[in-house]
């Protein structure tokens, strides 16, 4: 996999610490401009996310899957994924959107060891747990009226909301877990879940080091499993090969650093693993459809 042999140990997350005083978590609102084609650029965190569409019509990009949301609908996206979205609202209209991120540890630690069940299936099963709350379903219907009490109770002080925000977090939660989670606890074997382990494991190590130089031999070594049978199962749990997802992840931190920063971008290549200006070229077109001058100027 063509890549430099710096070590840069950053994720290609945002830019942004999400925490409101101290808390694990932010909420956000953002209102797009009338005619504007990128709602939300590509990005991850290492936290979870509630969006919820007030106005507007947007397709929601989350890695390899793509939903059309309507305004009043939502969408939940697990830690680490890539996630963006498109502006699909007529371009008389502004389109607005709301989101909460925040840390699944906030809620896991306020309870006893046993709750430990309700967030097994986001560890092992990330890509699985993207979950569109959208109008068309009548099970979504209490999660949707959740949705935009949470954005309604921010306060000038955290002391005058936390607690309710919490709670209504917790009721989400508990309808993810009863509509998305236990479905997917229920349906998994044993072998499954230890192979989904050592596969989560490698993204983790792959989001740590995607600026060096990672062989698939090296990656299936670490899991223990031969190349073949490595490689089938990655994609079988991501929707990409080793490969197309470590450069997905290289050109998501290369996306971050030519909205945040005035480097050329020949370092920003390097910088994310690529030592080849032309093959960066080539596949951040192929990945986010246009080239990374362009897309840098997308923000002028």
């Amino acid at each position: 996999m063509p890549a430099n042999k710096k070590s840069h140990n950053t994720l290609p997350v945002e830019n942004i610490i999400h925490r409101t005083a101290s808390r694990p978590f932010s909420l956000h609102r953002t209102v797009v401009g009338r005619g504007e084609n990128q709602a939300l650029y590509p990005h991850c965190h290492t936290e979870a996310e509630i969006f919820y569409l007030e106005q507007g019509m947007v397709e929601f990009q989350a890695e390899n899957h793509s939903f059309i949301l309507q305004a009043g609908e939502g969408i939940f996206i697990p830690p680490s994924l890539i996630h963006a979205a498109i502006n699909k609202t007529d371009k008389t209209l502004s389109c607005c959107y709301q989101a909460i991120v925040f840390d699944p540890d906030m809620l896991e630690q306020n309870l006893p060891s046993y709750g430990q069940i309700y967030f097994t299936a986001l560890r092992l099963w990330r890509m699985d747990c993207i979950y569109p709350i959208t109008l068309n379903k009548i099970e979504n219907s209490h999660l949707l009226t959740l949705l935009p009490s949470i954005f309604s109770l921010k306060k000038p002080e955290l002391e005058q909301y936390e607690l309710s925000l919490l709670g209504i977090l917790f009721l989400c939660w508990q309808e993810l877990y009863n509509l998305c989670f236990s479905k997917r606890n229920a349906s998994a074997s044993e072998n499954e879940n230890i192979l989904r382990r050592e596969i989560q494991k490698s993204l983790d190590f792959l989001q740590e080091n995607f600026s060096e130089s990672i062989t698939l031999a090296e990656l299936s070594k670490r899991a223990g499993f031969s190349e073949s049978y490595f490689g089938h199962n990655f994609k079988n749990c991501t929707g990409y090969s080793p490969f197309e997802y470590l450069n997905r992840l290289r050109i998501v931190k290369s996306c971050e650093l030519l909205n945040q920063t005035n480097k050329k971008i020949t370092e920003i290549a390097s910088l994310c693993g690529f030592n080849n200006i032309s093959y960066f070229n080539r596949i951040f077109c192929r990945i986010m459809g246009i080239s990374p001058s362009g897309y840098r100027n997308l923000k002028g």
